[in-house]
């Protein structure tokens, strides 16, 4: 059995990469459990699954100079408003392309987000609940910064069944200049992408945004995928993609 130790997580949260300030994060899902027992049980419970939710906590330390924290947490939380849907990303060994990322749509429900005493670092605690499907799928953009339009790495593929979807989280972190980009995911049935097909295209990002994408249904015969950006104008986009089936 391998040991894995929590060093290099990787977590974004709309469009802040909140990776180098948080210190801990905790992502837990849970089914309902119902209890269907009949006099054909035989004497023992019987147990189905209901409900399905989950939950996306971070702690860590306070900044308030942007991005950080403490300049995006306000429009990310909107407790009083029940909560703005925000877009988050979770990669336990770092957003390599290929590794595996959890991600989805979630709602704050607590946020402390100044604490400490004199003359100790500020921190922050939020917490967020699930909205709608917890997907588990790969990175395939790093935080990294862009110049021009392009393709990433591609990565081997298992289709959705006719019953399931593709997902995408895109993280738009920072942009220089004017203009606008955009990203997608590509699949196709070989790794070379010589016949690729964009499956997932999101919005047209003039400025640091987030967005959670999906395309329901089999995608039969497809065996890779990758991202690919198209920019005009901005003269650096720094963003990070991940995807996957659910």
């Amino acid at each position: 059995m391998a040991v894995f130790t929590l060093t290099n997580l990787h977590v974004a949260m709309n469009s802040l990469n909140l990776s180098c300030f948080a210190n801990q994060v905790d992502l837990a899902a849970e089914s309902d459990e119902l209890d269907v027992t009949t006099f054909c049980g035989g004497g023992y419970r019987q147990k189905i699954t209901g409900l399905a939710s989950f939950t996306v906590n971070a702690n860590g330390f306070q900044d308030y100079v942007a991005p950080a924290p403490g300049t995006v947490f306000n429009a990310t939380t909107d407790l009083a408003n029940g909560g703005a849907l925000n877009t988050f990303t979770v990669a336990p060994t770092g957003d390599t392309v290929g590794n595996i990322a959890y991600f989805g749509s979630s709602r704050a429900t607590t946020l402390d987000e100044l604490s400490g005493t004199v003359g100790e670092v500020a921190a922050f605690t939020l917490n967020t609940a699930g909205v709608s499907r917890l997907v588990r799928g790969v990175m395939l953009h790093p935080v990294l910064a862009r110049t021009a339009t392009g393709t990433g790495t591609a990565v081997a593929f298992t289709t959705p069944l006719a019953t399931q979807g593709l997902y995408a989280s895109f993280h738009v972190h920072s942009v220089t200049g004017t203009g606008t980009v955009v990203l997608n995911v590509q699949t196709d049935d070989n790794a070379g992408f010589t016949t690729g097909i964009s499956r997932i295209t999101s919005s047209s990002f003039t400025a640091p945004g987030h967005e959670l994408k999906s395309v329901v249904g089999a995608l039969v015969g497809e065996t890779h995928i990758r991202a690919s950006w198209t920019i005009t104008g901005f003269t650096s986009v720094t963003f990070s993609i991940a995807a996957g089936v659910s």
